[in-house]
């Protein structure tokens, strides 16, 4: 059976610039609205994606928020899958208070 056709990168990557422009408000990092925050671009993330993605295609959308200090972060993902059939795809959002990354890993199922 012939894998069913992925979303395009450059849709998904709209769809995580989305859930990050919708969801941040002001752009000021408060410790004590991280979670909404966190849920509030993964589900708008995930639920967007889902729409477009396949039904043999699963989806997993991570977020990381930190906010800006002197400090640096880094962030580093390992993959082994097929690049004709699976897709990861990253959105970077920084602002005077904070950065984001939100990736979309997209894998489908069928062999």
């Amino acid at each position: 059976m012939e894998p069913e056709k992925m979303p395009s990168k450059d849709d998904v990557h709209k769809y995580l610039k989305s859930a990050v422009d919708l969801t941040i408000g002001s752009g000021e990092y408060h410790h004590g609205t991280l979670t909404e925050l966190h849920n509030n671009i993964t589900q708008y993330a995930i639920k967007k994606i889902g729409a477009i993605k396949p039904a043999s295609a699963k989806c997993i959308v991570t977020c990381t928020i930190v906010q800006n200090t002197d400090a640096g972060f880094h962030i580093s993902n390992a993959l082994y899958w097929d690049d004709l059939r699976d897709h990861v795809v990253t959105y970077d959002f920084q602002n005077k208070a904070m950065n984001i990354i939100v990736t979309a890993y997209l894998i489908n199922t069928l062999q």
